[in-house]
């Protein structure tokens, strides 16, 4: 259960530093761009990331492990958004607003749907969560974060 723990907290760190990656030269271009990558690519990124995790569930009720995913995503999201609009960006005005809400809400309700799509598939496609699965899915989200980082830092633009 600890493995899989950190399991689920290295895919959602992983994925929200991809999508803000991901979406950060497009935001940056046109708003309007922006917005649509986000309610188009981020959501099946983060779906992909809630399959992951769902199917590595060790042995417990699918649903349970659907709210625990929910809530380590919710907390991890609220933490990592205060880190990119507050410290990275310095942008605390554009940390709370409604949409920043329905995100969180989204998180909460997503690994439910997902379970209840696959319930019955979940446990043929069962994986065994690993620590070298851990660590590299750690890497690739500090990779993210540094290379974010350094774009906005640095004020690289397309």
């Amino acid at each position: 259960m600890k493995k899989w723990v950190l399991y689920i907290i290295s895919l959602g760190f992983a994925a929200y530093w991809a999508s803000n990656l991901l979406l950060w030269f497009p935001w940056s271009y046109s708003t309007e761009l922006g917005i649509a990558l986000m309610l188009t690519v981020a959501p099946i990124l983060w779906a992909y990331i809630v399959f992951l995790g769902l199917k590595s569930c060790p042995k417990m009720n699918l649903f349970n492990g659907a709210a625990i995913i929910a809530l380590i995503f919710l907390l991890l999201a609220v933490i990592l958004d205060y880190i990119f609009f507050a410290l990275i960006r310095n942008a605390r005005e554009q940390l709370y607003h409604p949409t920043t809400f329905y995100g969180y809400a989204f998180l909460i309700v997503l690994p439910f749907i997902i379970a209840l799509m696959y319930k019955n598939k979940m446990r043929l496609l069962k994986k065994k969560t690993t620590y070298s699965i851990i660590l590299k899915t750690s890497i690739s989200g500090m990779a993210c974060l540094a290379l974010l980082t350094l774009i906005i830092i640095l004020g690289i633009k397309i």
